[in-house]
């Protein structure tokens, strides 16, 4: 059994290692269903589980401080990409679409909570807004305001499984719905016009060519950077009784990286690569103290979830009929929002590979709003109650 703090952060890193390398060993089938991020998380709680470590102090303090230094590293390097000029090119009524599945998320996790509210324990009124974060944005926001809101890993337990059970038999219904998408865009009215010419400019977005050394250095070092600054400024305005240090360091870092996203830094390769590392690490450490053993102690759980995804999913449906677009960019706009990046260009693909740089950018714009979705959950299901 692990027990000291080095020993456990090899173990994770094998983890994560080890599953992407299979995945890029045997793309496609099992991965397709299940990628890797998914897997790791699971993989993480199943071998807490197992006993492989025990959380003692040493063990404790060391996943705290790579996991709360990683945090602010990764959000940066992933705004390096949010250049808010690229957001114009996908056109009103895809935008409209993808802020109404936001939104849709969010009102759902509110009804839900107050709806299930005698089945589901106190805390959550804190850990639903953790996970809505999560299914507006993606992990990284997930991470984010799990850390801001403070939510201890025990408390998230249940969320935690809520939420990668869900999401997993989401992705697969997004998938399977392809057989039956004349029907659906007949409900749909669907129009495509205009959607070649958005396709057409989105084509080489993102774009960056492939990382060398040098580019590998430079976002790391700067991430880091970046990460211990952000936690200075973030003590120092939480010294003034504003929020807490973990609040002020997601927003000081994601604004910096937004702020060079324009700047040549923008341009550079390297970021996606670096904070991809990142992310798998975080989200092993977070399911490192999860024990799957709870997944039997929570039923009214797993029910919330899919009732979540059931009134995301109608109402997507109805907006995407006031819009008039297809099932394609509903579905995509769906899993963009509960999904990431992968998985949404995985649903894109699984269409038509020319709708790849929409999930893209999409997963872009669900990234920046997703924290301030999930704080804006919590607050409404604490004002509300």
């Amino acid at each position: 059994m692990i027990t000291t703090g080095f020993a456990f952060i090899a173990c994770i890193g094998c983890l994560c290692g080890v599953l992407v390398w299979i995945e890029q060993q045997y793309p496609g089938g099992f991965f397709r269903w299940f990628p890797s991020v998914v897997l790791v998380m699971f993989g993480s709680m199943a071998l807490y589980t197992l006993g492989f470590w025990e959380m003692t102090a040493e063990v404790r303090s060391a996943r705290a401080q790579i996991r709360d230094s990683l945090i602010p590293a990764m959000l940066f390097l992933m705004s390096v990409k949010f250049d808010l000029r690229i957001i114009r090119k996908l056109g009103v009524r895809l935008i409209t679409l993808l802020l109404g599945s936001t939104a849709s998320v969010m009102l759902a996790f509110i009804v839900v909570q107050q709806t299930m509210d005698g089945f589901l324990g106190e805390e959550t009124t804190l850990t639903f807004g953790v996970m809505a974060a999560g299914w507006t944005g993606g992990t990284q926001n997930f991470v984010a305001v799990k850390e801001a809101l403070r939510v201890s890993d025990s408390a998230m337990a249940y969320t935690l499984l809520m939420g990668a059970l869900c999401y997993s038999v989401w992705l697969v219904v997004m998938i399977a719905l392809k057989p039956f998408k004349s029907r659906f865009n007949h409900f749909l009215k669907a129009d495509n016009v205009g959607l070649d010419r958005v396709l057409e400019e989105l084509k080489n977005t993102g774009n960056t060519g492939h990382p060398d050394f040098q580019a590998l250095m430079l976002m790391l070092g700067l991430s880091l950077g970046v990460a211990a600054i952000s936690h200075t400024l973030g003590d120092l305005i939480a010294a003034r009784g504003l929020l807490n240090p973990m609040v002020w360091a997601i927003i000081v870092s994601s604004l910096a990286g937004m702020f060079v996203a324009p700047t040549i830094l923008g341009k550079l390769p390297g970021s996606h690569e670096i904070s991809s590392i990142m992310l798998y690490f975080i989200v092993a450490l977070i399911g490192a103290e999860v024990n799957l053993s709870a997944i039997f102690q929570a039923p009214a759980y797993i029910l919330a979830g899919f009732m979540i995804l059931a009134i995301h999913g109608a109402a997507v449906l109805l907006i995407g009929r006031l819009l008039r677009v297809n099932l394609y960019i509903c579905c995509i706009a769906s899993i963009a929002n509960i999904g990431s990046a992968s998985s949404a260009t995985v649903v894109a693909a699984a269409y038509d590979k020319n709708l790849v740089p929409i999930a893209i950018i999409m997963s872009v714009i669900g990234s920046m709003l997703g924290s301030f979705a999930g704080l804006m959950v919590s607050e409404t299901i604490l004002w509300v109650g």
